[in-house]
């Protein structure tokens, strides 16, 4: 009796361990951390996303919808293999389209003071890079990153987007998805 009893309640533990680190998306489809597959363009790339704060993020997406956004960006070239992707896109084309994504989720335009920080980089994926041992980890060409922040300078939310082709081609689907990523993230409807 006593065994039988200590069985159940190791498998009870760990039927517990296993539902608790499981990525089970909450009721609005937003997994707690890990590989997001929330909207359709996440099912079409690897997809990461981390929310922060819902009530910062709710203050920042209405910023976003009113036109309250400043936005930087950096590149991040391979490092123990040649950087190649460069040669073929310029961060400020990629400025261009994300200036464009982001007016895309403008709502009614009604400026202030504060304003809602975005920082992007592209990170070109360095396959010579002595840590990425996996021949999956050398698939892809590299990933955009997206961050906003709030007033205070706090990360409020995170995705990062990967795209495939080594000349960059599909960078511009990568910033679509990371930006409606964030305008979307925590509402219950879901945009295609």
């Amino acid at each position: 009796m006593k065994k039988n009893l200590m069985i159940f309640v190791a498998v009870f533990f760990l039927a517990m361990l296993v539902f608790q680190t499981a990525d089970i998306p909450s009721p609005t489809g937003v997994p707690a951390s890990g590989k997001a597959k929330r909207i359709p363009c996440h099912k079409h790339c690897t997809a990461f996303e981390r929310g922060f704060s819902d009530e910062f993020i709710k203050i920042a997406q209405a910023q976003l919808e009113s036109g309250n956004f400043t936005f930087s960006s950096r590149v991040e070239k391979s490092t123990y293999s040649p950087s190649k992707l460069f040669n073929y896109v310029k961060l400020s084309d990629i400025d261009k389209i994300t200036q464009i994504e982001l007016e895309n989720c403008l709502v009614e335009k009604k400026l202030t003071d504060e304003k809602l920080q975005i920082k992007y980089y592209i990170y070109e994926n360095d396959i010579g890079d002595p840590g990425k041992k996996t021949k999956k980890s050398k698939l892809y060409a590299g990933y955009v990153v997206y961050k906003f922040y709030n007033k205070k300078n706090k990360l409020i939310y995170q995705s990062q987007i990967d795209f495939m082709n080594k000349q960059g081609t599909d960078i511009a689907q990568s910033v679509k998805c990371a930006i409606k990523s964030f305008a979307t993230f925590n509402k219950q409807t879901k945009l295609n």
